[in-house]
């Protein structure tokens, strides 16, 4: 008879156990939506098309509307030409910022690290970028 009462019970437990774990799930859902909902609220500029690429080099168009920014993402070592004037902000890993003014024709070169361009003029900023592989 004992053995009897153990059913119930484990039934009982196994029930509340998922109850629970269905709630904590739906709360971690909830928090990894959060991250979403605050990228909504920034403007994301999409990636630019691929244009050549090969073993050595990786050659993409970019171009940042004012107000949005690239996704903060690790990158290689890079040659930026800019083909129009700009003026961008970068936003490093390390919470660091640096402001520049992007002429049309020159040439930046960048060492890899994690960084985020966000264009802070008025006009819409347009580049091709070299990234060494």
């Amino acid at each position: 008879m004992k053995h009897w009462t153990r059913i119930p019970v484990g039934f009982l437990a196994g029930t509340l156990m998922f109850a629970f774990a269905g709630k904590a799930l739906a709360q971690e859902k909830a928090k990894a939506d959060k991250p979403t909902a605050m990228a909504a609220q920034e403007k994301i500029a999409p990636p630019g098309p691929v244009l050549f690429e090969n073993d050595k080099v990786r050659v993409t168009e970019t171009r940042i509307k004012p107000g949005e920014r690239n996704e903060m993402k690790m990158r290689n070592d890079r040659v930026n030409v800019y083909i129009t004037p700009a003026k961008q902000r970068v936003h490093y890993g390390d919470g660091r910022t640096e402001d520049f003014n992007q002429e049309a024709g020159s040439i930046r070169v960048n060492k890899a690290g994690i960084s985020s361009t966000e264009n802070i003029g008025t006009t819409e900023s347009h580049s091709v970028i070299v990234n060494l592989k």
